[in-house]
C-alpha cells in the first residue's frame, strides 16, 4: 500500500483520486506511525529524566 503525507492525502481525496475507504486506511496508517513516534519520544524523555534525577 502506498503511503502519502497528509497534504497529498487530502489533495488526492478532494480530487476523487482516493475513495473514502482508502483515505481512512491511509489516516489509520499515519496514526499508527505517529503513535509509535510519540511512544519512542516518551521513552527517551523518561530515560533522560531518570538519568537526570540519578545525578542530583
Amino acid at each position: 500500500m502506498s503511503s502519502y503525507n497528509l497534504d497529498e492525502l487530502i489533495t488526492l481525496w478532494e480530487r476523487d483520486k482516493l475513495t473514502t475507504e482508502q483515505a481512512v486506511g491511509q489516516i489509520l496508517l499515519m496514526l499508527r506511525s505517529l503513535s509509535q513516534q510519540i511512544r519512542e519520544l516518551e521513552q527517551r524523555w523518561w530515560r533522560q529524566d531518570q538519568a537526570n534525577n540519578a545525578t542530583k
